[in-house]
């Protein structure tokens, strides 16, 4: 039997490496089996040594400033010539916009993924502001260089049409999990009273202040309820201040930024987990919402807006609970239906781990992935993910 050929060495660019908001990117470079990566990090967040890769360079302060201002950094060109990528990958736009220069002068061929924010910072409103002004002006160079633009949901690719991309560049690409790190736990896990989840950045778009609002109905049926709430962001002060105003001090709690293992093990003890996300007015928007997918994966029923890509992973009435943004009233008539019915936690738990299975499988979706960059550098055929 021939051996199979070397894996294709890739560039990959990112912002910071790594929030624990952005492990999709570890999860995706840990499952590559025929490209091998070397990731190009304009920054180190104070979470890196959780996340062990390498090779990886981190920019220094003045390649920084030349990568973000200019596009020169000429320590930047050097170990990407040196790192001998065929392609260079880029996690969100703005990062393959400023990575644009440098792939250009290397020659090689350029992929991006968009996920959210990207594509709202590419929208009219956003033109004149410091963190999308270089980004926009970049954006018909970025689409025009380009082989393949990746989107994280279909409203995303739709998003990205209106604004000028190429249709024939755009796949949606929906990322995938690890099925062997959230798995369903038992009966005996879960906590003797209502237990609820809410986890992301706290910010706008994540629309945790509705949840709060919406718990603080549920507790006129449900007492007893309990609420975590793990991420960190700017709006923390801002809804520890909401939970004291409702009087939830004692029934919610903001756990910060936990581990993989750490959010594995609270889906085994809660009963569900709602996602409350909302469209900001910069236009900042979800695309595949992970934690959605991690929760679905060990058995738990969702709830979710009717926003962004969440409706491609929660099907409304059999794996969840859909509701229409910024809709407290909504959201807790949702928290009691499931909460108060044991046979339909179980009925959609098991339902949304069957989704998890056919749709987000990590190892498929990243062949899927690998499979369409290797088309791009003539080293494979293209399978589109499912």
């Amino acid at each position: 039997m021939p051996e199979a050929p070397p894996p294709v060495e890739i560039a990959v660019f990112v912002g910071s490496w790594l929030p624990y908001s952005e492990t999709f990117v570890y999860d995706q470079l840990r499952f590559q089996r025929r490209t091998h990566a070397h990731v190009f990090a304009r920054g180190r967040t104070p979470h890196a040594s959780a996340f062990p890769y390498a090779p990886c360079t981190v920019l220094g302060p003045a390649a920084r400033l030349g990568y973000l201002a200019g596009g020169i950094a000429p320590s930047l060109d050097r170990a990407l010539a040196q790192s001998g990528a065929r392609l260079a990958f880029a996690h969100f736009g703005v990062n393959g916009a400023y990575a644009l220069p440098f792939v250009r002068r290397a020659g090689i061929p350029l992929a991006v993924m968009f996920h959210g924010h990207d594509v709202g910072g590419l929208m009219p409103q956003n033109r004149w502001t410091i963190r999308y002004a270089r980004y926009q002006w970049l954006r018909d160079a970025l689409f025009d260089y380009a082989s393949l633009l990746f989107c994280a949901s279909t409203e995303l690719a739709e998003q990205l049409e209106r604004l000028g991309a190429p249709v024939d560049k755009l796949r949606v690409h929906r990322l995938g999990i690890d099925l062997e790190r959230f798995t369903p736990g038992t009966p005996d896990d879960k906590s003797p009273a209502p237990h609820v989840l809410m986890i992301g950045r706290l910010v706008e778009k994540k629309g945790m202040v509705y949840g709060i609002r919406a718990f603080a109905r549920l507790r006129a049926t449900l007492p007893d309820a309990k609420l975590d709430i793990i991420g960190t962001g700017p709006l923390r002060e801002a809804l520890a201040r909401e939970v004291t105003d409702a009087g939830l001090d004692a029934h919610v709690r903001f756990l910060g930024a936990l581990s993989h293992a750490d959010v594995g093990a609270l889906m085994h003890r809660a009963h569900l987990v709602m996602t409350p996300s909302v469209t900001t007015a910069s236009g900042d928007r979800e695309s595949g919402v992970i934690v959605l997918k991690e929760a679905a994966a060990t058995g738990l029923p969702t709830i979710g807006t009717r926003h962004g890509g969440i409706p491609e992973i929660i099907e409304h009435e059999r794996t969840g609970l859909l509701v229409e943004e910024r809709d407290e009233a909504q959201l807790a008539d949702a928290l009691v239906r499931i909460l108060s019915r044991p046979d339909l936690q179980r009925a959609m738990g098991e339902a949304a781990r069957a989704k998890m299975e056919r749709e987000y499988d990590q190892r498929r979706q990243v062949a899927a992935l690998e499979a369409a960059l290797l088309e791009v550098v003539g080293a494979g055929t293209s399978s589109a993910a499912p």
